[in-house]
């Protein structure tokens, strides 16, 4: 009974003429419409310019007032320079390395990883940006400081480029160890320690009777960065691959 009076209740219902001639025009200027949803997509350049901003101020603010005072403190050193520029090299490399860690541990954060899986880039891509960003950052500081440092010494540049890279590199593979390590909202504070620990023993081991920054010391110093470059090349892979996505851990699994 209710089917026959919704069917009359249809039958009411007035429907217009079909006119095949709209219905073929629609299909021509539909096919007139160059839609490619691919191209609508972002590039990879688009992807890494598009990261930069979302780095926090702060990262920036760190980062430039860091490499300001080593700057000033390189060229205030020119009356002995070589009783301070050395040490004001290596105490300030890992706190550049530090102004990096925050902005990683931002990504890293519990319940971030999650959030962050459900996008189309990956986390790791986003890791991966922020990683080339302070990379070549820290890179050109590094190269400013150095050249500055060996003209006022007259030491070797690439003496000077050590002097920050060993401290630097050993900063950052502990850093990067404690990241992989720890799942709580305390990595900051752990690297923070490491990093107080690093600038505490190169500032007592300056001070005491230990030379350090002599010529003999340097197989030392290259030692330590490239065993510091060693871990932290192996640690940004593992990390990389714990973050690397929904696809990633599809085909792979989670390293976790």
């Amino acid at each position: 009974m209710r089917d026959r009076k919704l069917r009359q209740r249809l039958g009411d219902i007035p429907i217009p003429d079909y006119e095949e001639e709209a219905y073929l025009q629609t299909l021509k200027a539909a096919g007139k419409i160059n839609l490619h949803p691919e191209r609508q997509r972002v590039s990879r350049r688009e992807f890494f310019l598009g990261q930069l901003p979302f780095i926090s101020r702060k990262v920036w603010a760190a980062k430039l007032i860091l490499t300001a005072f080593l700057i000033l403190g390189i060229l205030e050193t020119g009356v002995a320079p070589d009783q301070r520029t050395w040490p004001l090299l290596s105490v300030s490399a890992p706190l550049l390395c530090l102004a990096n860690v925050n902005e990683l541990c931002d990504i890293c954060r519990p319940g971030m990883r999650e959030i962050l899986k459900a996008a189309r880039h990956s986390p790791g891509e986003m890791l991966l940006v922020r990683l080339l960003v302070f990379g070549f950052l820290d890179l050109s500081v590094c190269l400013t400081g150095a050249v500055l440092a060996a003209d006022l010494t007259a030491g070797l540049l690439w003496q000077a480029v050590l002097y920050f890279a060993a401290p630097f590199s050993v900063m950052c593979a502990g850093c990067m160890i404690v990241i992989n390590r720890c799942r709580d909202e305390n990595a900051l504070w752990y690297c923070t320690a490491w990093g107080g620990f690093l600038i505490a023993a190169v500032s007592m081991l300056r001070a005491s009777a230990v030379p350090v920054y002599e010529a003999d010391r340097l197989f030392g110093w290259g030692t330590a960065a490239a065993a510091g470059i060693v871990v932290t090349v192996l640690e940004i892979n593992r990390l990389l691959k714990s973050m690397g996505g929904m696809r990633h851990e599809i085909n792979y699994g989670t390293a976790d």
